[in-house]
């Protein structure tokens, strides 16, 4: 939508320039510039000496669009609060093959096991009445979607095709994009055909950002859109751009004051480079690992790794309702995204603060002990997340990890993650053997810091044993675990 700008201004002193991008222009550049009006009076109305072509970008946080001189003028004469390009954005994949399948099985969705997402959907219900808004190239109709869940959604870079219309993109790989998206999230069940999805009765809010190329602004004004216009739950955004933004964080920001749980890839540029909207502030990002829960060379690796998921080898659906198999974080964002809409049927206040703390409650850590810059705080697990939400205590501990095998003996190293506010109190090991015989009990102190505590242990076990771990706070009134680890003989 255009709109015209005018302000009538006095300029009474010669007036500088703030931001460094303006300093060195002197002719009209080719990008397009997001800026924001001051907050002080500054109104759309007529202009008395000319007209200004502003595109909105968002109505309500006052955010606009428009060409490097109309930004340039504006600015000189102290009516933007922040200029900045209008970058562009990619969608999250790195796939080299497309294949099609004839007959996919779920036995190929090797996800489902690794996160534990059957016991999600066992106890957490289908994700109706949740409504998922997917950032992205559009979602058609596929044979395995149930139509009635799949709404038109809107177009952002042609508003006059709806949000299920991909064919204007010139690649097929952005037209199967958005569609193998929410496949993942949304493939119905139990219909012999297909694939499963992990949240099947979800209603689905395709709004397109990417067609044969997208910005930042069209991004800012579908997040806006997804929680003013749709009523978005949670928002999926597996795409990139490799530039921080005040008006997409400040969308965000908004988007998270409303309790919508947002979901984003964070990007497949084979490095450490940070890129947006995962790195921003109040959004999950999701990095990749494949079936060996190896980190792959692809997945970015930085801080903003909030957890990881599935991102190789995954099956999904097509814009021409067949079946393509892919890889890249495009596709570990929306497992993630699917277990939001699980949890936000059962809980429907949850935010992405306490979200994102039941991700990193109940991750297994496969890399290094604690948080790292590959795979965040570990490996996606919905059951110990679930358990972390359901826990009457007060506080909580993650799961054990690997096992090392030397000769007849089996070295455990138990990677104990205690995660709660201001705990202190005492872990007791309890070791036995194949009979039942305890062998070892050994008792150790611990005390969280920033709500989390994380340590090593190492054992030393007969083949065929069972580690128990307890809890005790200082009172010594005994706080369960619930996580056992038995040693295979």
């Amino acid at each position: 939508m255009k709109v015209w700008l005018g302000v009538f201004i006095y300029l009474s002193a010669l007036l500088f320039m703030v931001y460094p991008v303006f300093a060195e222009k002197t002719s009209v550049d080719d990008c397009d510039y997001i800026f924001k009006l001051k907050n002080d009076g500054i109104m759309l109305a007529d202009i008395n000496d000319e007209d200004l072509d502003i595109d909105v970008v968002s109505d309500n946080l006052n955010i606009y669009k428009s060409d490097f001189d109309t930004v340039k003028k504006l600015k000189e004469r102290g009516m933007i609060e922040y200029a900045e390009e209008d970058s562009e954005i990619w969608l999250a994949d790195d796939s080299e093959k497309n294949l099609s399948y004839n007959d996919p099985y779920f036995s190929d969705q090797w996800y489902f096991e690794t996160h534990n997402l059957n016991y999600a959907k066992e106890v957490l219900g289908t994700g109706k009445n949740v409504r998922v808004g997917i950032l992205d190239s559009g979602v058609t109709l596929h044979p395995d979607f149930n139509a009635d869940n799949i709404e038109k959604g809107y177009n952002y870079k042609d508003p006059d095709r709806t949000g299920n219309d991909v064919s204007q993109n010139k690649d097929l790989f952005v037209r199967n994009h958005g569609t193998s998206v929410a496949g993942i999230i949304c493939a119905q069940n139990n219909n012999e055909f297909g694939t499963v999805g992990i949240a099947e009765d979800v209603t689905i809010v395709p709004l397109v950002v990417y067609l044969n190329g997208g910005k930042v602004s069209d991004v800012i004004k579908a997040i806006e859109g997804a929680v003013d216009d749709y009523d978005c739950d949670v928002i999926n955004m597996s795409l990139t751009s490799d530039e921080n933004k005040e008006g997409l964080q400040e969308v965000i920001n908004y988007a998270d004051e409303k309790n919508v749980i947002i979901v984003a890839a964070v990007g497949n540029n084979h490095g450490s480079d940070y890129l947006y909207p995962a790195t921003c502030e109040n959004v999950i990002g999701v990095g990749a690992v494949d079936k060996n829960l190896n980190v792959p060379d692809f997945s970015q690796k930085n801080r903003s790794v909030d957890v990881s998921a599935a991102g190789v080898n995954i099956t999904l659906a097509d814009s021409l309702g067949e079946y393509v198999i892919k890889q890249g974080t495009s596709f570990s964002a929306p497992i993630i995204t699917g277990f939001a809409a699980l949890l936000k049927e059962k809980y429907p206040d949850m935010n992405n603060e306490l979200f994102l703390k039941a991700l990193k409650a109940g991750s297994v850590d496969i890399k290094t002990l604690g948080y790292d810059v590959y795979t965040g705080f570990g490996l996606f697990d919905a059951k110990e997340s679930i358990r972390f939400l359901d826990e009457e205590y007060d506080f909580f501990i993650s799961p054990v990890s690997r096992v090392c095998t030397e000769d007849d003996d089996v070295f455990e190293a138990i990677k104990v993650k205690v995660f709660g506010e201001d705990i202190e109190g005492y872990l007791n090991f309890v070791i036995y053997d194949e009979n039942g015989i305890t062998q070892i009990v050994d008792k150790r102190y611990f005390k969280t810091e920033n709500d989390l505590f994380c340590e090593d242990y190492w054992y030393v076990l007969p083949r065929g044993g069972t580690i128990k771990i307890f809890a005790f706070d200082n009172f010594f009134n005994m706080r369960p675990l619930g996580k056992t680890r038995i040693i295979d003989s």
